[in-house]
């Protein structure tokens, strides 16, 4: 099937390398595949596996799906996954006042907050990222990938793209021993997806972040740095701020590590941006 190729209509200026480089870093293979200019990766459209690529230096996106009503949902989807609706207006004339992230703003250019394809993906690597590094968060995520995600039938030998992501039915009762996680961190997987299959969390913007936040902490295992850390790339709330972040709370004001209750204070003159100046700040660390 020939992939249907749509425009993205990047915004001039769209930081292109910095978005890309942020989804390199937490790639999971056999779903994912980035190169130096483009992003690619599975997905499933009412039940029928496709794929996606987006190529941001000629700014086009394929589809390749059996059901050509794909091509608007991928479409819708992508917009997001790349934040090319940011509102880089109020966002300029938020910062540009502000003594630190002012200077850092004019340094980096525009800021977007990358998004996600899925919203329980974002979760599960979300928990997976507590405690401990991109890096390290990436592997178990590619180790549950290799077990127990679906391989898609029909994908080429050298397709990178060849399985989807499980989704949270699956991990209730998937084994998840040996992957490198704790039992906690497995009890906390467990009960995410149980809340989102079960309906008790889900990742619809309209009803806003903190009601989005306060059914996410009420899921074992799920703090305020998490809930708000999916919140800034799932729901697309613009003022998400993981306020116990200790890389947040140690770049704001070189040489200090500030509390929580001081970060979140410092923090309020960024409102409604505060997801921008997390990513800002994770940039300039």
């Amino acid at each position: 099937m020939p992939p249907i190729r749509l425009d993205l209509a990047l915004p001039p200026g769209y930081p292109a390398e910095a978005v890309l480089a942020f989804f390199a870093r937490r790639a999971i293979p056999g779903v994912e595949h980035i190169t130096a200019t483009s992003y690619r990766r599975s997905f499933a459209f009412n039940g029928t596996p496709g794929w996606l690529e987006a190529d941001l230096a000629r700014g086009v996106l394929d589809v390749q799906h059996a059901d050509p009503a794909a091509a608007s949902e991928v479409a819708a989807r992508s917009r997001h996954l790349f934040d090319l609706d940011a509102p880089r207006a109020g966002i300029r004339r938020c910062f540009a006042r502000d003594a630190r992230l002012g200077p850092l703003l004019r340094e980096h250019g525009d800021i977007r907050v990358p998004g996600c394809w899925d919203g329980f993906e974002l979760g599960v690597r979300a928990v997976l990222g507590q405690q401990i590094t991109v890096a390290a968060a990436r592997t178990i995520a590619s180790r549950i990938v290799a077990r127990h995600a679906p391989r898609i039938a029909g994908a080429a030998e050298e397709e990178p793209c060849h399985s989807l992501f499980p989704e949270a039915a699956a991990f209730t009762t998937a084994d998840l021993d040996g992957l490198g996680l704790t039992g906690a961190r497995i009890a906390t997987l467990r009960a995410l997806a149980d809340a989102v299959a079960g309906g008790a969390v889900d990742f619809d913007p309209a009803q806003g972040g903190a009601q989005f936040v306060a059914r996410c902490t009420a899921v074992r295992g799920i703090g305020p740095w998490t809930a708000h850390y999916m919140a800034m790339r799932a729901l697309r709330d613009s003022d998400a701020f993981p306020a116990g972040d200790i890389v947040l709370r140690k770049v704001l004001r070189p040489g200090t590590t500030l509390s929580v209750k001081e970060l979140e204070a410092a923090s309020q003159p960024w409102r409604p941006y505060r997801a921008y100046a997390v990513l800002l700040l994770w940039r300039a660390a």
